[in-house]
C-alpha cells in the first residue's frame, strides 16, 4: 500500500512539475502588454496609409483621366469649309514632337468665297473671269479651344481668309484627326503650332507668320512665340493665366453642379494635384510643370513680337483681370488688350463680330506687313 500511495505521489508530483513547466513555458511567450499595444498601433498606421495612398492614387488617375484618352467633344466636327464658301485642302504634318496632326490649308479670297460667276461682257466678245488673288505673303496658324476642334475655328478663319490671310487652321492633339491621346493645358500644344509654322515654311510660304488661339490654343499660340522667333504676331483670344486658376474659377462658380466643385476641390489640394501630375507622367511619359507650362510664363518671354489680347467682358473661366495682367506684364510694347461688352468665354466672337473683326484686322494691318520673313530658327522647349 505504501509503494502504490508513494507512485501515485511520484506520479501526480510529475505531473505538477509538468504542468508547472507548461504553465512557465506559456508565461515566457506571452509579449508583453506595451508590445502588443504598438504592434496594434503600427497595424492601425499601416492601414491608414495605404489607404490614404490608395484615395491618392485613385484621384489621381481620375485627375489624369481628365486630359487622356477619347472624349466625343474633342473628335465631332461642327462644320465645314464648304459651309462659308471657302477653297481647302486637307493636309498632314507632325508636331516638333512627332505627333501627326491634320488640319485645313485656306488660302486667301479676297472677294468671297467660290469662284466668281463670268463677268457681263458686250455683245459678241468672250466672257471675262476675274483675276485670281495672288497668294499673300502672311500666313496665320490658327489654333481651337478645348472641347472642340479646327472645325469650330472656321467662323474667325473665314473673315480672315476674306481679308487677305492663309489660314492653317490646325486640329491639336487628341483633337478631331490629329493623333495621341492626351492634352496638356496649352505648353505642348505649343509643339504642334510650331509644327504648323514648319509646314508652312515647307509650301514656300516665305512671309511674315501670326499664330492665333483660342482658350487653351491662346495659351499655345503664346509658347509658340516665346520659343519661335519666326512667329511674328500673336493673337491670343480667351487665354486663361494658369491651370490652377481655372479650377479656382470654376470651383467658386455657382452655375456649376455643386457635386462636381466639391470634386474640383479637392483636385486642389497640394497631394491630389501632384498626384494627379505623377499618374499623367506614367500614363504619358509627359512631365508637367505647372509653373512654367502657365501663359503668364511664356508672356514674359515674348520680348519682341506684338500680341493682341482679347477678353470677354463676363468671362468667368478666363477673367478680364487676369487678362489684363498678362498684357501689363508682357515685355514687348507692341501689344492691345480688347474686352469684348457681355461677351462670355466661348461668346468673345459671336457677340459682337464688327467690333471682334475690326479689332484683329486693324491690329495686324499696323504690325504684320506682306514682306520677306526673315525665317529664323525656333528653339522649342516642351518643359
Amino acid at each position: 500500500m505504501e509503494k502504490m500511495t508513494d507512485g501515485a505521489s511520484s506520479r501526480r508530483g510529475e505531473r505538477n512539475r509538468t504542468s508547472e513547466g507548461a504553465g512557465a513555458s506559456f508565461t515566457a511567450t506571452t509579449p508583453p502588454a506595451g508590445k502588443q499595444r504598438r504592434t496594434t498601433v503600427l497595424k492601425v498606421i499601416g492601414i491608414v496609409l495605404a489607404t490614404a495612398l490608395g484615395l491618392l492614387g485613385i484621384g489621381g488617375y481620375v485627375g489624369a483621366s481628365q486630359g487622356i484618352g477619347e472624349h466625343p467633344e474633342w473628335r465631332g466636327t461642327v462644320g465645314r469649309p464648304g459651309d462659308y464658301d471657302l477653297r481647302s485642302e486637307v493636309v498632314s504634318f507632325s508636331s516638333v514632337d512627332g505627333i501627326p496632326l491634320k488640319a485645313w490649308w485656306l488660302p486667301a479670297q479676297r472677294s468671297g468665297g467660290r469662284t466668281a460667276e463670268p463677268a457681263a461682257t458686250l455683245a459678241g466678245s468672250q466672257p471675262t473671269f476675274p483675276a485670281p488673288v495672288a497668294e499673300p505673303a502672311v500666313s496665320i496658324v490658327m489654333a481651337h479651344g478645348r472641347d472642340m476642334n479646327r472645325s469650330g475655328m472656321l467662323p474667325r478663319a473665314a473673315f480672315l481668309v476674306r481679308h487677305g490671310y492663309n489660314v492653317l487652321d490646325v486640329d491639336l492633339r487628341d483633337h478631331g484627326e490629329s493623333g495621341v491621346n492626351y492634352i496638356t493645358p496649352g505648353s505642348r500644344e505649343a509643339l504642334d503650332m510650331l509644327g504648323g509654322v514648319a509646314y508652312v515654311r515647307s509650301r514656300g510660304e516665305g512671309g511674315p507668320i501670326v499664330a492665333f488661339g483660342y482658350s487653351y490654343g491662346a495659351v499655345a499660340a503664346l509658347h509658340a512665340a516665346a520659343q519661335c522667333a519666326d512667329v511674328d504676331v500673336v493673337v491670343a483670344d480667351s487665354a486663361f493665366i494658369s491651370p490652377d486658376d481655372v479650377l479656382k474659377n470654376v470651383v467658386h462658380e455657382k452655375s456649376i453642379p455643386l457635386k462636381f466643385r466639391i470634386l474640383l476641390q479637392l483636385a486642389r489640394l497640394p497631394l491630389l494635384d501632384r498626384s494627379s501630375d505623377l499618374m499623367f507622367r506614367l500614363r504619358t511619359g509627359v512631365k508637367l510643370d505647372r509653373d512654367q507650362a502657365s501663359a503668364l510664363a511664356a508672356v514674359r518671354r515674348i520680348h519682341q513680337q506684338p500680341i493682341l489680347f482679347i477678353s470677354g467682358e463676363k468671362d468667368w473661366l478666363a477673367p478680364t483681370e487676369n487678362t489684363r495682367r498678362m498684357y501689363q506684364e508682357a515685355p514687348t510694347t507692341h501689344k492691345e488688350l480688347v474686352v469684348i461688352p457681355g461677351a462670355s468665354h466661348d461668346t468673345t466672337y459671336s457677340a459682337a463680330r464688327p467690333l471682334y473683326e475690326s479689332s484683329v484686322l486693324d491690329f495686324l494691318a499696323r504690325n504684320v506687313s506682306p514682306r520677306a520673313s526673315l525665317g529664323a530658327a525656333c528653339t522649342p522647349d516642351p518643359y
